[in-house]
């Protein structure tokens, strides 16, 4: 009889909390994941908090926490993990009674991109492991990998052809903003030069000289269409690199950029335009947009999105030096470059391409080509 008594009792046992761990397992239980930084720079080190919060009398004797990033996240070792076309990640936890548990993952952004951890799965069992219980609860962490940049040695060709280019033609036009002086009309003035009220002071004709700008702007062209149907992303990425370091070491300089292209936003779906600007706040800008580029979104030609920018913002081809940076080298592309060249002289093209890739468009009168070759390790 005792006997029956124990197996009944046993039995109440394991149906009673068989139903209070169904009704109430992930009442008061909270599961939150971070990034320990908003934002990282391409190869940099990172780390990713789980915060798991039991409030209520009811122990969690097993809670698994499953999520899945980006497989460029590198986790320092691989247990609990699992990765193929993304990292899959399986922690496990045990909770007691109001308890709260904080666990540090270190890991590499090794690729540039925004990278988000928007849902995690729970999964846990009653004290006897014989049910499972399942929850997915939403979750907001968000990092921002910007991408590398361009040791200075080796950048340092192109950044001197491009100041070169701009110490040069900031002694080429003059700023009708900068007043100098005035001086007698020559035949070779412009009439809207010509200072009447001067002038009638004198009984002679009199212009107004002005001083040489000296803020010349660096439109970049970025294009991310592929020439044919292969694609080669690392030569994307080392382009969107390039944009990246020149850009900063212009701006450092006090030099105004801007950024054009074709490659489409990952959250707005729209193509990259950025006015020009200066300044910290300004390369702040063009390091997220960079960022955020997503390659597998289709893309127009990047002289298209250059003539409709030019269309709606007023943009104009003679006070500026446009780079275009492009590992295509599709010759309608070359030569609308080229047209464009001839009202802003000085333009170049920067040509990332691997070592075996053939070279076939060359420096003109207008246009100076760099080649830039990307290391085999990036490719």
């Amino acid at each position: 009889m005792e006997i029956l008594f124990v197996m009944l009792g046993a039995f109440a046992v394991y149906s009673l909390q068989g139903i209070l761990y169904a009704r109430f397992w992930n009442k008061g239980l909270t599961a939150q994941l971070y990034f320990s930084r908003p934002e990282i720079g391409e190869g940099e080190d990172c780390e990713l908090k789980e915060v798991i919060v039991n409030k209520k009398l009811l122990p969690i004797p097993m809670l698994h926490v499953k999520f899945q990033t980006d497989r460029s996240l590198v986790f320092d070792g691989e247990k609990n993990m699992s990765v193929s076309d993304k990292c899959y990640k399986n922690d496990i936890f045990s909770l007691m009674m109001y308890q709260k548990i904080t666990r540090t993952l270190h890991f590499r952004g090794t690729k540039r991109g925004l990278y988000q951890i928007d849902k995690l799965d729970l999964v846990s069992s009653d004290l006897f492991m014989q049910e499972s219980l399942l929850d997915t609860v939403e979750n907001r962490a968000q990092l921002l990998v910007y991408p590398g940049v361009i040791n200075t040695a080796g950048i340092n060709v192109p950044f001197k052809n491009l100041m070169g280019t701009i110490l040069t033609r900031q002694y080429s036009y003059e700023d009708p903003f900068e007043f100098r002086g005035i001086r007698q009309y020559q035949n070779h003035d412009s009439m809207k030069d010509v200072n009447w009220k001067a002038s009638a002071k004198t009984g002679e004709l009199k212009v107004n000289v002005h001083d040489y700008t000296a803020r010349q702007e660096v439109v970049f062209l970025l294009n991310l269409k592929a020439e044919t149907i292969l694609e080669y992303d690392s030569l994307k990425e080392e382009s969107i690199r390039l944009v990246n370091t020149l850009a900063g070491l212009l701006t450092a300089k006090g030099v105004p950029v801007g950024v054009i292209s074709n490659g489409r936003d990952i959250l707005t779906k729209k193509e990259l335009y950025l006015p020009t600007g200066s300044g910290r706040p300004h390369m702040q800008t063009v390091r997220e947009q960079l960022a955020r580029i997503d390659l597998k979104q289709p893309v127009r030609e990047v002289m298209e999105v250059l003539a409709e920018r030019m269309k709606e913002k007023g943009l104009k081809k003679d006070s500026t030096l446009y780079v275009m940076v492009s590992y295509s080298q599709r010759q309608q592309i070359w030569e609308q470059f080229q047209s464009i060249a001839h009202e802003s002289r000085g333009s170049m093209w920067v040509l990332p391409l691997l070592h075996t890739m053939e070279q076939r468009i060359e420096t003109t009168g207008e246009v100076a080509v760099i080649r830039w070759e990307v290391p085999d390790e990036r490719a």
